[in-house]
């Protein structure tokens, strides 16, 4: 294991993993049942925070966990 975290270069490689396997893919024809999460706009409050982080978590997790169910997830997240 590496001693400090190299993100650009785990970033990387899991984006190209997720297209490369089309994880996020979202077809509405593929003929399972559509599970939507729509996530609120960000708010006007200023930069983005730690806050803002753990209801995306949350959204991200369910996402996941439906996807695992078998469901077609369709999940909009607005950043």
């Amino acid at each position: 294991m590496e001693k400090n975290y190299q993100h650009e270069i785990v970033e990387r490689k899991m984006q190209e993993f997720w297209e490369k396997n089309k994880i996020y893919k979202f077809e509405r024809t593929e003929g399972k049942e559509v599970y939507s999460i729509d996530t609120p706009p960000p708010t006007v409050s200023g930069s983005l925070h730690i806050g803002h982080i753990f209801s995306y978590t949350q959204a991200e997790m369910i996402a996941r966990f439906k996807r695992m169910q078998g469901y077609n997830v369709f999940l909009s997240i607005w950043i």
